[in-house]
């Protein structure tokens, strides 16, 4: 495995509308590789209807970046594009533990060479991305899950996924199927309960067969419902 020194996963959750600009703005401050992707947001229709909006098709754009890079595009986004405006969107960065080699080092940094140290300490870090993965149609009921122990709004994708018959047989779930993925940033403090609440509901051991991890995430711009003060 290639070392990491200070790399991030960028990811900016943001209207569909606005997706062209977000990657301008990448691509002018030095970003060569980029992934999209369309999502939808998970908005519960009685909190659209109090607040009189309609709800909103999303997209999500993501890189890996150094970390001075990442923190600048970070400052960016909330000067430039207004992403911490309420209901604008959401951007975070999550720390790289190692890259397969130093060919895909390569290709995720256009050959950028990392100055600093990673130092990380994960145990510091106050966020953390919680992803289920589950049965396509099945989201309404994962996000009624985490709600229930206080998770606030989430994302969702949908995807289809590649496995193997070893990964059907050992999870009891085919990888293959269309699937929804649910992506939910919250506190540290809160992600126990969430994933807890969303195996108890939607578990592989349920009909729903839903697969659930989390991630570190080291800061955070535009969700305020998590964002500490």
């Amino acid at each position: 495995m290639e070392r990491v020194r200070i790399t991030k996963l960028l990811i900016a959750i943001i209207k569909r509308e606005f997706e062209d600009a977000y990657i301008e703005l990448f691509q002018k401050n030095g970003v060569h590789i980029l992934f999209g992707s369309l999502c939808s947001g998970t908005a519960q229709q009685k909190a659209l209807d109090y607040l009189g909006i309609e709800k909103s098709e999303k997209a999500i754009v993501q890189t890996v970046v150094p970390g001075a890079l990442a923190r600048r595009l970070i400052q960016k986004m909330v000067s430039e594009m207004g992403i911490d405006m309420p209901g604008n969107g959401i951007a975070l960065t999550i720390p790289l533990e190692s890259v397969g080699g130093s060919a895909g080092m390569k290709y995720l940094l256009e050959g950028k060479m990392m100055q600093e140290e990673q130092t990380m300490n994960k145990n510091e870090l106050p966020y953390s991305l919680v992803m289920a993965i589950t049965e396509r149609g099945n989201a309404d009921v994962v996000m009624d899950a985490a709600r229930s122990v206080g998770a606030g709004g989430g994302t969702v994708i949908h995807a289809k996924g590649t496995g193997c018959d070893y990964v059907t047989k050992f999870f009891g779930i085919s990888i293959a199927d269309e699937k929804d993925i649910v992506y939910i940033v919250a506190k540290k403090r809160d992600k126990d309960a969430i994933m807890k609440a969303i195996m108890q509901r939607t578990g592989t051991q349920s009909k729903y067969r839903t697969a659930v991890f989390s991630l570190p995430v080291e800061s955070v711009a535009g969700l305020h419902s998590v964002m500490e003060d």
